[in-house]
């Protein structure tokens, strides 16, 4: 099960890295958002596409190399609930999104906490 977590998570952290970092107009214009021609708007949306696109990699990898397991869980699991926390935050302070955003968010969260129940599952056992 957590090998097929983390293979599952770590492919959607590589693409949605590859694309912040490389396609940030094309990505972000499937939630609405029009960052074309604004510098600092983009330069800002790509700071933490690598950052996520290195996650993938990591939890990927870490699906057929052991010993990078426990790790990567912990990883995995802080990437994907801070984005989902962090947008609930960003309802609280400044609203409701769009629906993309909000199933976004969800989808985040709902990996999030998968992956924290498989951590802790797996800490009970051992």
């Amino acid at each position: 099960m957590i090998r097929l977590y983390l293979i599952t998570t770590g492919i959607i952290a590589t693409g949605l890295g590859g694309m912040i970092l490389f396609a940030p107009v094309a990505f972000y214009a499937g939630y609405g958002i029009e960052p074309a021609g604004q510098v600092n708007l983009l330069n800002e949306m790509r700071s933490h596409g690598l950052a996520v696109l290195v996650a993938g990699l990591f939890a990927t990898a870490a699906a057929f190399v052991g010993r990078l397991t426990p790790a990567a869980m912990i990883v995995t699991s802080a990437l994907y609930l801070s984005y989902g926390l962090s947008r609930l935050v960003a309802i609280i302070l400044d609203g409701m999104p769009s629906s993309s955003l909000l199933a976004a968010g969800a989808v985040e969260l709902v990996l999030g906490l998968a992956g924290l129940g498989l951590l802790l599952r797996q800490r009970a056992s051992h």
